[in-house]
């Protein structure tokens, strides 16, 4: 593990610890759909994600694959 970390100090006065780690298994370990929405919501197309939410749930699309949402990533 590398230990790299985020922390944010909230208005209420509560301080969260993320481990970079610890994001990246929550993201492996969503599906198909889960991780199409968080590549619309992170590339900042968040009003997407409605639309293109129903049109997978409906069969009208297929979800993208690990590799295809990755691609420019990695």
């Amino acid at each position: 593990m590398l230990g790299i970390g985020w922390r944010k100090v909230m208005s209420v006065g509560v301080m969260v610890e993320l481990k970079v780690e610890d994001i990246a298994d929550g993201i492996k370990r969503l599906n198909k759909a889960d991780r199409e929405a968080l590549l619309l919501l992170l590339s900042g197309e968040g009003k997407e994600i409605k639309r293109r939410l129903k049109e997978i749930k409906s069969g009208k699309v297929k979800p993208l694959t690990r590799e295809e949402i990755l691609d420019d990533v990695l």
